[in-house]
């Protein structure tokens, strides 16, 4: 109907439609749903089990919302053998990162560190301690072990990825990934380091 039309008919002139009158209330329809910005969900999907060979149904979700209002949404999915995988897209193209990787790029924590960070005290809990013993142990085939080489080895596999300038090293390009795409609504790589934990 042309504007006319509309207001003849009890209408907005400017409405484009798209809301329905159901029991005399008004009711839109929004096509696409946000979950709330940075607030952790978790999830429970039977699709994420489809990854890969070791992944389970089970994953916790973030989105982050940067202060111009851009998000990225950072995922934690949970394998069969204790390992946690950091999932991020960039470009329309995921991307998988081990948790431990990032944990030790962002600030150089030790094993012990991270051990204590996850336990929370709770050493109790024998099924969580032989989680993050595994979480540990798995790490150690990638034979790095400081914040400067974690960072030099993220540079080096998303070098090409990044598109960054070729002067750049590889430690510079690792830590432009992790403030670019890891929990962007945090600043300092602790705060980062403490939420992922």
């Amino acid at each position: 109907m042309s504007s006319a039309d509309l207001v003849r008919h009890h209408e907005e002139p400017e409405e484009f439609g798209g809301y329905f009158i159901i029991n005399g209330n008004e009711r839109l329809i929004r096509y696409l749903i946000l979950p709330r910005r940075n607030h952790v969900i978790s999830l429970i999907r039977p699709t994420f089990a489809n990854r890969g060979l070791s992944y389970t149904p089970y994953a916790v979700q973030i989105r982050c919302v940067r202060p111009d209002q851009t998000s990225v949404t950072n995922s934690l999915h949970y394998l069969s053998n204790g390992n946690t995988m950091l999932r991020f897209s960039w470009r329309k193209q995921e991307y998988v990162i081990p948790i431990m990787l990032v944990l030790k790029a962002l600030v150089g924590a030790s094993d012990r560190e991270i051990f204590d960070g996850i336990m929370m005290q709770d050493y109790e809990n024998t099924f969580l301690t032989d989680r993050v013993e595994l979480l540990l142990r798995s790490f150690k085939m990638f034979t790095v072990h400081t914040e400067e080489q974690c960072l030099e080895h993220l540079g080096d596999k998303f070098r090409v990825v990044l598109n960054t300038p070729d002067d750049w090293r590889n430690e510079t390009v690792g830590a432009w990934l992790i403030s670019k795409m890891v929990l962007v609504h945090l600043d300092s790589p602790r705060e980062k380091f403490r939420m992922l934990l």
